[in-house]
This record gives C-alpha cells, sequence and structure tokens, in this order.
C-alpha cells in the first residue's frame, strides 16, 4: 500500500495543530515556565509539516526543505528547554536558536544545488540530541519522578533512537535506497513523528496536573515559611504514628522547642530578620532529626517533634544535638550577628498511655520548667505512664 506523503504532512500538521490548540486551552491558567516552552514547540511543530508538503508541490519549492529542518530542530530544542525549565533551569536563548538557525541556514551555503535531502544529517543530528537531553531531563527530574516524567522520558528517547538509526541509514545506504527508504524515508518518520507528539501532548497535560496537585498538597501539609510540616498535618501524621508505635509495643518521645526572646528578636530587628531566625533554626532542627521523626512549626516561634521508638534517654541526646545545632545558626543584622538559642521540653510514653495532646501537655510543662530554669536549656517530664499511674494513686 502506497502512502500519499503530502496527504501525510497536512494531517501531521493539523493533528499537531489540534494537540497544540488543546494543549494550550489546558495549561493558559498554569504558571509553570515549560508550559509555555512547550506550548511554543507545538507552534514550531506545526510549520515544517506544512512546509515539506509545499516543497514537494514544484522543484522550484524545494528550496524551503532546509527552513522545514531548521524548524523541526527548534521544535525539538524547546522540548529540551521546557524540560529544563519544569527543573527550575535557565537557557540561554542561543543554546536553542543557534542549532537551528545552523540547520536552516548551512545547506544554503554548503549544498549546491538544494535536493530534498539537502540538510538532513543536520536536522536528525538535532532531534537526537535535543531528544535525548529532554528525556535526560525528565527522567531525573527536581523531586519526586512521576509516571508522566517517565512517559516522557521514553517517548522523547524512542525519538532519538529512531532518528539515529535513520541518519546511520541515510549515511550508509543514502536516501534512495530501500533499506533506508521503506523503514526510515519520509512516510514512516511523518507517522512516528505523529504518534510521538500526540503521546507528548498527553503527557504533558498530565505531567503539568500531577506537578500542579502536588504543589497544592505541600501548601497544604507545609508551614509557607521555614518548610516543615504545619501544625495540623503533624497532629495527622503524630498521631497515627502513636498508634504503630503502640501497637509493635515501643516507646516514642515528643520534643517541644520554643525560640528564647523571640519577641526581643522582632521588636528589635524586625519581621524579616525574624523570618530568618525561623527559617534558620527549623533548618537545623531538620538535620538533627532521623528519617521516621516528625517535625512541625507548632506556633509561632515553637516548634515540636515526635520520634518514634525513642526512649526519653535517647531524646535527650537528641535534644542535645539540637540545642547545639540552634546556637550555631547565625543571622547577619545592621548590628552584627544574631545567634538564636532555644529552650525544650522532653515527654515519653509507651504502652497504652500514649496519647499525642497528653504527650503535648506534659512537654509544654517541661518546656515551661526549662524556660524558668535559664533558657538555653532542656527539661524531661519523664514518662507519661508514669505521671497516669501516680495521678491514679492520687485520687
Amino acid at each position: 500500500m502506497s502512502l500519499d506523503l503530502t496527504t501525510l504532512y497536512l494531517v501531521s500538521a493539523m493533528v499537531t495543530g489540534v494537540s497544540g490548540v488543546l494543549f494550550l486551552l489546558d495549561m493558559h491558567d498554569r504558571p509553570e515556565p515549560a508550559l509555555r516552552w512547550w506550548g511554543l514547540a507545538f507552534l514550531f511543530a506545526i510549520s515544517p509539516a506544512i512546509i515539506y508538503a509545499l516543497a514537494g508541490q514544484a522543484p522550484e519549492f524545494v528550496v524551503l526543505n532546509p527552513i522545514g529542518n531548521g524548524l523541526v530542530v527548534a521544535g525539538s530544542s524547546l522540548l529540551w528547554v521546557g524540560a529544563r525549565a519544569f527543573n527550575n533551569k535557565r537557557t540561554p536563548l542561543w543554546a536553542w536558536v543557534t542549532p537551528a538557525l545552523l540547520a536552516a541556514l548551512l545547506p544554503f551555503g554548503l549544498e549546491r544545488p538544494l535536493v530534498t535531502w539537502s540538510g538532513f544529517p543536520l536536522l536528525a543530528g538535532g532531534v537526537v540530541v535535543f531528544n535525548l537531553l529532554a528525556a535526560m531531563e525528565c527522567w531525573r527530574p527536581v523531586g519526586p519522578r512521576r509516571r508522566n516524567h517517565v512517559v516522557l522520558a521514553v517517548a522523547w528517547a524512542g525519538g532519538s533512537v529512531f532518528y539515529l538509526f535513520r541518519l546511520i541509514a541515510f549515511l550508509v545506504f543514502g536516501p534512495d535506497d530501500p533499506n533506508f527508504a521503506v523503514p526510515f524515508g519520509s512516510e514512516a518518520a511523518t507517522i512516528g513523528v505523529l504518534l510521538l507528539i500526540v503521546i507528548s501532548s498527553f503527557s504533558m497535560v498530565a505531567l503539568g496536573k500531577e506537578v500542579s496537585e502536588a504543589a497544592l498538597k505541600l501548601a497544604a501539609t507545609r508551614d509557607g515559611l521555614t518548610g516543615v510540616l504545619n501544625r495540623s498535618e503533624f497532629a495527622r501524621l503524630a498521631e497515627a504514628g502513636i498508634a504503630a508505635v503502640a501497637e509493635r509495643g515501643e516507646t516514642c518521645s515528643l520534643l517541644l522547642l520554643d525560640l528564647d526572646h523571640f519577641k526581643r528578636i522582632n521588636d528589635t530587628h524586625g519581621h524579616a530578620i525574624g523570618d530568618e531566625v525561623l527559617a534558620g533554626v527549623a533548618a537545623a532542627v531538620t538535620r538533627c532529626l532521623g528519617p521516621r521523626d516528625l517535625f512541625c512549626r507548632y506556633g509561632g516561634e515553637e516548634f515540636a517533634a515526635l520520634l518514634p521508638g525513642a526512649s526519653p534517654a535517647v531524646a535527650a541526646l537528641v535534644a542535645e544535638r539540637v540545642l547545639r545545632a540552634v546556637r550555631a545558626v547565625t543571622v547577619s543584622t545592621p548590628v552584627g550577628a544574631l545567634r538564636p538559642t532555644t529552650s525544650i521540653g522532653i515527654a515519653g510514653a509507651d504502652g497504652e498511655s500514649m496519647e499525642l495532646g497528653a504527650l503535648m501537655r506534659l512537654a509544654d510543662m517541661a518546656l515551661y520548667r526549662a524556660k524558668r530554669g535559664g533558657r538555653d536549656r532542656l527539661e524531661q517530664a519523664g514518662m507519661l505512664s508514669d505521671l497516669v499511674g501516680k495521678t491514679q494513686r492520687n485520687a
């Protein structure tokens, strides 16, 4: 069966255009720079099919082919630029414009007279390189690798491999040999590119939604200033963690931290410096905790950390590390370096006595004693079960 190449080109242009319009309509209210670059890639991908269709209509139009090649390279390079933008990387303009211009203009100086396949090695080489670079960016994203990262990486790597074999076959056999024309000719390439565009458009939309949903979830569970858990998410996770620890018959401990003289810091240096102190302390404390531990900004200048499986003795060692880490935080101010300190209350629980609210109240009493005892220190409240037993005996 013979395929009409001109019809394939026009169908490709229409499908690409429709995919691009749908993509832009779905993405118009999303702020991610990557989506704008990918939307531009669709615009570049529409023109080559139309240009190639015109170039095949008359011999004098063959000069349009290198221009189409340059637009194809530009479209491929914009996939890479968009993938880098998704990873919070900026790409200089010349990095994607220069290869496209070379693919479009060099054949006019190097190949006379121009023929249908003039400049094809530049086209294929550009697609191989940029598709592979885009696939690598998607395969190694900043943050978690999502399902549509994998789909795009595989699709773009597949396109790169196809064009690599296409380039090799072109150089070995030439464009008129059946070994090139049947598996790698214009008809096969147009169908392959069309399939790649459809897969990419759906996956780009899905990836944008995945990232937006993840950002909303992060905003709902994290403190905006420090990046640690917020109070409500901490409570939810802590209650589940305490229940799991109780089932295993282990102990757990809670650290309640309150920055010393924080109101004085805000009044003396301003709230911007106060925010820097909070962020610096949160980062320092986070480095002292283990992967199972939960840490949150409980409110204002107060933080809480749940240590599942930790006895009060182990918690005291962690608290000592936290005190040293906070003392090492340095915030620059117009009047010199500011070094904050914190006071810590520790409470432990085991067996059936585990309950987050009671544990918090017990740690708060210890924190109050640490404040009254001079600040920049820790106080232990003991085990919640001991307090419960004592209360029952007194009753």
